[in-house]
């Protein structure tokens, strides 16, 4: 279950497809932490894992090209510099080791709170080290307009923690 503000979603894992993904996940469960939105990519908020909760995965699943779909949940790994490179422009926080979860939550061609809010064309998801681990089961529209209000007004605490069935 994904927490936000005061709203919440439930995601469904592709325990079938990934399960070595969706065990290290649901494993390294609760985790919270700041929400921060993608500025560039899509309809995307971003929970990035420190400390003991940082996964190390290996790619798992099949290759996907093209963009992500609202409701997608993606776990991403990137090394040092892998995709910044070594610009010295670049502060040490985006040199850093990075892990995270992606909540897709939106169409990523628009429907954003400013009238003059570009359309974007979804993040590129053909990188080796990101894999589809869950999809939100339904995506209501109060967690949504909190997502959206991540980008537009500041971080938010999202907390991700198991529901059994």
């Amino acid at each position: 279950m994904f927490e936000l503000a005061g709203t919440s979603a439930v995601a469904e894992m592709h325990e079938d497809v990934v399960p070595k993904t969706c065990e290290a996940v649901w494993n390294m469960l609760p985790v919270e932490g700041m929400a921060i939105h993608a500025n560039w990519s899509s309809r995307e908020i971003m929970l990035h894992l420190h400390g003991e909760k940082l996964l190390r995965l290996p790619p798992e699943g099949p290759a996907r090209r093209g963009t992500t779909a609202p409701g997608d949940i993606v776990y991403f790994w990137r090394s040092p510099q892998m995709s910044r490179g070594k610009q010295l422009a670049y502060s040490a926080e985006f040199q850093r080791e990075l892990s995270e979860l992606a909540i897709f939550y939106g169409d990523p061609a628009g429907g954003g709170l400013a009238a003059d809010d570009p359309a974007r064309s979804g993040r590129d998801l053909n990188l080796q080290v990101s894999t589809l681990f869950a999809t939100l089961i339904d995506i209501p529209k109060p967690f949504a307009q909190k997502c959206e209000d991540v980008r537009h007004k500041g971080l938010q605490r999202l907390v991700v923690t198991r529901l059994e069935r």
